[in-house]
């Protein structure tokens, strides 16, 4: 059943892209022979389709999207009779402790949204979530943290990919799997979505192809809803913005570009790309200020805390704004509000969060940005 599933799945994403178009072991210095590798597939992203209103005698503006919508980017699904979408998500675990991890990197552009936490040293991975897109290729995959049950709590059951995990991570996720919160995917448990590198060295060598992670889907599993409002009001709310600086232990900056309509990330001061020399761009940055506590399971790492409320800065459209993050239970979406109690509501599009510790990121001036991007 979960391969006819998957077969007719992906004929329906595609008829779609032509309609529309803690922790693991210390990670190891490792050296690379080539890194030249042919793109991989991927089911296309659905383009937005928009009509200009007409005009009598006073203007109007354009109407938003009527049709069914990605729930976790906000973007119009498109095709002649789009329908609502039926698959699961996929989560898969990214690796971002060094730069031979950023130059295995695939697939973090495809993502609908990507949550960075941190582990140890000040380190930082991705708990990188897929739906819209699902390419055939994502890596490097690395292990499972004790933060990634609750933040993926809220996707209705998503498939969970990693690569490693100590013994007391493994054993929380596989009772997060036996109660339904997510299914689990890891290249220790056989499954045989997941692959290795001929050009690269463990850890950094294990990609996975989420679309036939598909394959591991229950009979009744089902797409997310929204965790996120997408109204795209923070031009409205808040004020111009060319980026921000998040401190780690290699340090990220994300520069508005109107250009590529989204916000450029570097890290460690070099442009962060994939192996298919594709910038990161997302077109929201969320700023997310979180706790985190010392691991009970492993002293080396952290526990990010991704239930409560605390400050959040949004980040879309070349602007800023200021605001409260609030999330009541590990099911919960995410509820994003100006002090005034405004709902915060995002640019539709890849959706990049940052769960920062209180005073680690801070506003770039024009100054800075030119540092980067001239």
């Amino acid at each position: 059943m979960a391969s006819v599933r998957r077969l007719v799945l992906l004929i329906c994403l595609a008829l779609v892209a032509v309609a529309c178009g803690g922790g693991d072991d210390a990670d190891t210095a490792e050296t690379t022979t080539s890194t030249t590798e042919a793109p991989a597939t991927t089911t296309a992203a659905p383009e937005t389709t928009t009509t200009e209103a007409e005009t009598t005698t006073t203007t109007t503006e354009a109407p938003g999207p009527t049709g069914p919508v990605w729930p976790l980017t906000g973007v119009p699904i498109g095709g002649d009779e789009p329908g609502e979408p039926v698959h699961p998500a996929v989560v898969v675990k990214i690796s971002n402790n060094d730069a031979i991890a950023r130059s295995v990197l695939r697939g973090l552009d495809e993502a609908d949204i990507v949550f960075e936490e941190r582990i140890e040293q000040q380190a930082t991975r991705f708990a990188t979530v897929f739906h819209s897109q699902l390419p055939t290729e994502v890596g490097s995959v690395r292990s499972a943290r004790t933060s990634d049950i609750d933040i993926v709590a809220n996707l209705n059951g998503p498939i969970f990919a990693f690569s490693g995990a100590n013994n007391g991570v493994l054993n929380q996720v596989r009772a997060a799997d036996r109660d339904g919160v997510l299914v689990m995917a890891c290249e220790d448990c056989g499954n045989s979505q997941f692959s290795l590198l001929p050009d690269f060295r463990r850890p950094n060598a294990t990609v996975v192809d989420t679309l036939a992670l598909l394959d591991e889907a229950p009979d009744d599993a089902g797409p997310p809803s929204a965790i996120y409002d997408y109204s795209n009001n923070v031009a409205e709310l808040g004020e111009p913005s060319v980026g921000v600086q998040i401190a780690a232990a290699a340090a990220a900056n994300f520069i508005w570009s109107e250009a590529d309509n989204g916000w450029l990330r570097f890290q460690a001061r070099e442009p962060h790309i994939t192996r298919d020399d594709v910038q990161l761009a997302p077109q929201n940055v969320i700023v997310m200020t979180t706790q985190y506590l010392p691991s009970q399971i492993d002293a080396s790492s952290v526990d990010a805390i991704t239930i409560g409320s605390r400050e959040v800065v949004v980040y879309s459209n070349g602007h800023r704004v200021e605001g409260i993050w609030t999330r009541e239970t590990a099911a919960d979406g995410y509820t994003l509000t100006t002090a005034d109690g405004e709902i915060i509501g995002l640019a539709p599009g890849q959706t990049w969060v940052s769960m920062t510790p209180a005073g680690t990121s801070s506003e770039l001036s024009a100054a800075d940005a030119a540092v980067f991007t001239n």
